[in-house]
């Protein structure tokens, strides 16, 4: 019974000994019976110390780790300023320093104070490159319409306004620049076609022209012509400037041609040379789209001036609405109404014609005329078809004040 009761007390000593020194610890060990149970019980005791121990020291070993930090810390802040999970800030990095800019004043952190802001807010040190570059330049908006002080603003690419009196230009935008102008051509082949008449003494009530078949397949607007219709000059050249037909068109160009032996683009031409047309070129009667078919603001807005001087041309230019009455090719008289395209004719302007295509955009030219002035307004490639009359009004509105 003292045996075994002294086996036990030795276990609960050897469990609960904690020697302060190394020497204690090994006298320990030597005065422990040699007891196959015990010694078992020893090594357990020994590895639980020998944990303890290892534990109890990586501890302590870690807290004097977090010390060193805490005290290098101010030096870190000094060096290298780092900001996490925040979008308001922007690092510039540099083998050698590195900085931060503050892209938002606004941002709400005590840790930024007024001094430390503006320690940071000097530009940042951007590395060097072999290759010096140019400075970008971001592309700006180039108005496509003059100032107010050189007239209003408007959608037309080009425009003039031509004294009707004297034939003057009295302001405009890019108005020497030559463009497609859609059935503005007209103008001319109406002009020269009343020249024509004048010229070979034809009556324009008298002279019937017949409708060629190429004239009835001419896309674009018509005048609702068809092959071997017969008709007087004069109804052919209302067809020609109110609906703006290309049929009409085409019909008084082949009839010139094949009965008085002219060139009508030919004369086309040499008209706009002798009136000093010199950014126009005349391809077609009609103003299709073709390459060689062009003119500008100011060489249409001249030409709409001496055009205005026949008083034929002026009178059909003013009307809204005309009937006609045509000979069909198997002798039956039909009637065709025709109705102007220039709807500014309602607006107290006199004139002249409208214009559209898909390369030239919507065009018009407007007469205007009042008891002591008269203009001639030209609008080329306006953004809209409403728009053309907006740019028209406003351009009269400028150049009356």
């Amino acid at each position: 019974m003292n045996q075994e009761y002294f086996e036990n007390r030795q276990q609960v000593l050897c469990l609960k000994y904690q020697p302060t020194n190394i020497n204690n610890y090994r006298q320990q060990q030597n005065c422990q019976p040699q007891n196959e149970n015990l010694t078992n019980t020893l090594m357990l005791a020994q590895r639980i110390f020998r944990e303890y121990k290892q534990n109890k020291f990586q501890v302590r070993k870690v807290s004097v780790i977090q010390q060193q930090q805490q005290d290098k810390e101010p030096e870190q802040k000094k060096q290298k300023t780092t900001i996490i999970d925040s979008k308001r800030y922007q690092m510039y990095s540099n083998p050698k320093n590195a900085k931060v800019k503050l892209l938002n004043s606004t941002a709400n952190n005590s840790f930024y104070t007024k001094k430390s802001t503006e320690k940071y807010q000097q530009s940042p040190i951007k590395p060097k490159t072999a290759i010096s570059r140019a400075k970008r330049i971001l592309p700006q908006q180039i108005s496509i319409t003059p100032i107010e002080s050189l007239g209003p603003i408007i959608s037309a690419q080009s425009w003039c306004i031509i004294n009707g009196k004297n034939g003057q230009l009295m302001g405009g935008y890019n108005q020497y620049k030559s463009r497609q102008m859609a059935s503005i051509t007209k103008i001319m082949t109406c002009w020269l076609a009343l020249k024509l008449t004048q010229q070979f003494q034809l009556d324009l009530d008298n002279t019937y022209f017949t409708v060629p078949e190429k004239a009835e397949r001419i896309g674009g607007t018509t005048a609702q012509l068809q092959s071997g219709d017969k008709l007087s000059i004069r109804d052919l050249l209302y067809g020609l400037m109110l609906p703006s037909g290309n049929d009409a068109a085409i019909s008084l160009q082949h009839n010139f041609e094949l009965y008085k032996g002219c060139d009508f683009i030919l004369q086309m031409n040499q008209n706009a040379q002798d009136i000093g047309m010199e950014m126009t070129s005349y391809s077609n009667p009609h103003g299709l789209y073709h390459e060689a078919n062009y003119s500008s603001a100011y060489d249409i807005g001249i030409l709409t001036y001496h055009a205005m001087q026949n008083l034929q041309f002026a009178s059909i230019v003013k009307t809204k609405i005309y009937f006609s009455e045509i000979e069909d090719k198997f002798g039956e008289s039909k009637e065709i109404f025709w109705e102007n395209t220039n709807k500014m004719l309602y607006q107290g302007f006199r004139g002249v014609k409208t214009g559209i295509t898909k390369e030239a955009g919507p065009c018009v030219v407007e007469f205007y005329e009042d008891n002591e002035n008269s203009y001639i307004i030209v609008l080329l490639n306006c953004r809209s078809v409403d728009h053309r009359w907006q740019d028209a009004i406003k351009l009269l509105d400028w150049i009356r004040q």
